[in-house]
């Protein structure tokens, strides 16, 4: 096998992975131990399959990881060891390893010692000459190191995912920008709808990219123009669920387009009923309870095709009317309620009930409302949906400030595991001494399970984030 034979992109990252856990293991237990020699034999399972007809080199270059001379594609689910994983290289200045189809014969003892040398070289002040060192005197001709280049540091994992949170955030903001200047034009008379249907593909199009990140999105909280945050994320999160239940990327741009607009009815609401503090008086509240019908004619203003005007009302009209028909408004014409307006009910309930606002200055957090929600289950929501809400949610929402089992504080990042929606990505949060947090490593909830079993680190419970004065979107999306 030539460094240019093709390898099915399965293989690569599996043998990524497959390198990362060994590396971990052999660090973390002595080489008798189970884990160890069942890492071991994984990672020699896939080196065996890849060196067959040849040797096979895992190169890194500007951030990415080529394997055979082919660049792994952006997998979300791998994204976390690609991230470790180009750390790991970095820190000891390895640019690439070619292992040799002469590995194939090698015993699993010298597997394990070839890891603990790559482990330990990072205490050198040159760590791939020291590994080099090592390498020949224990005549490991198998495997072969090559340093990083100096271009290779200036394009590393941390520039490239700042560059993607970057795109991600821009497109937030863009739209909010959009949302906004439709509710303030739509009042005048007819508007066009070109750019928010737009900007709703660019975000069909990154949710299906990594509608990890999106979600991760809506823990921007902008006070200051709470309706259009809070419409955008409701778009996010109700979209996200449309792509778990695998819509068509047409019905998941029908539902963005839903979720931006779905209180355009709210425009007309006086600032001093949205914004009041304490109970609403009846008249007030007839007054709020009349913005979905106000959205849906607003929306009728929109300068669409009627085709669209028909796709995208029956979610504003029914965001907030329960699955037994109960809420507002109140309607006799039908029975049952859309797939898509259970959807944004769904979204929106979770948006405002995770949201400090005037009239709610104590959030629920994420799991709080989760569990509130699913009491409500076959009665409020669609049980169906809402399970499928809760399994792409995680049991600690992406964004959740949590108490870990070892006393710390952490942030919960991502559920690499598409699966395993109970053992998160968190995200420490070290404290500075003078009432701060920052940023502190990465702990994978799935890689910290013991040998028989049980869990060296898991998660207490969830935190306020006004408890700690934390903004969850600051470290999440590298604000700061």
């Amino acid at each position: 096998m030539s460094e240019r034979q093709s390898v099915p992109e399965r293989l690569g990252h599996d043998f990524l992975r497959a390198l990362y856990h060994m590396i971990n293991t052999v660090r973390m237990y002595e080489d008798n131990n189970q884990l160890v020699r069942m890492s071991v034999n994984s990672f020699q399972d896939i080196l065996n399959e890849l060196t067959v007809s040849g040797d096979i080199s895992i190169h890194l270059y500007r951030g990415r990881f080529h394997l055979g001379g082919e660049k792994l594609p952006y997998r979300r689910d791998a994204a976390f060891v690609v991230y470790n994983m180009v750390e790991f290289f970095s820190k000891r200045s390895i640019g690439s390893l070619n292992f040799l189809k002469s590995s194939r014969d090698t015993l699993p003892e010298n597997i394990m010692t070839f890891t603990r040398l790559f482990n330990d070289s990072v205490k050198h002040n040159n760590p791939h000459q020291w590994l080099e060192q090592k390498l020949d005197e224990q005549d490991f001709s198998w495997v072969q190191t090559f340093p990083r280049h100096d271009e290779d540091a200036i394009f590393g994992s941390e520039s490239i995912e700042n560059e993607r949170y970057e795109k991600a955030r821009k497109k937030y903001f863009l739209a909010i920008e959009a949302v906004r200047e439709v509710a303030n034009k739509v009042s005048q008379g007819m508007v066009g709808i070109r750019k928010s249907r737009r900007i709703a593909q660019n975000l069909v199009d990154m949710i299906n990219e990594d509608a990890t990140l999106m979600i991760g999105l809506t823990t921007i909280k902008d006070y200051d123009n709470y309706l259009y945050a809070h419409s955008v994320n409701v778009a996010l999160l109700a979209t996200c669920l449309g792509r778990h239940i695998e819509l068509s990327d047409i019905a998941l741009e029908h539902l963005t387009i839903c979720g931006l607009f779905h209180d355009l009815g709210k425009v007309d609401v006086p600032k001093k009923v949205l914004l009041k503090h304490g109970t609403l008086s009846d008249e007030e509240w007839d007054l709020l309870k009349a913005h979905p019908i106000t959205g849906v004619r607003k929306i009728l203003m929109l300068n669409a095709t009627p085709s669209l005007r028909s796709r995208i009302i029956f979610g504003p009209f029914e965001h907030h009317l329960n699955l037994d028909m109960t809420g507002y408004p109140r309607t006799t014409f039908t029975g049952h309620l859309s797939l898509i307006g259970k959807i944004i009910h769904i979204a929106d309930v979770y948006e405002a009930m995770t949201a400090e606002t005037v009239y709610r200055p104590k959030s629920f957090t994420p799991d709080e409302a989760l569990r509130n929600m699913w009491s409500e289950a076959g009665k409020s929501f669609d049980k169906i949906l809402l399970k499928r809400f809760i399994h792409m949610m995680g049991i600690y929402p992406i964004g959740s400030i949590v108490e870990l089992s070892d006393g710390g504080m952490g942030l919960v990042m991502d559920y690499p595991d598409e699966n395993e929606r109970s053992l998160p990505l968190v995200l420490r949060l070290v404290d500075d001494g003078n009432g701060n947090w920052q940023r502190g490593e990465m702990v994978y909830l799935a890689d910290q399970i013991t040998e028989y079993g049980s869990n060296s680190l898991s998660i207490i419970r969830g935190i306020p984030p006004a408890q700690l004065r934390i903004n969850p979107a600051e470290f999440f999306l590298r604000i700061k």
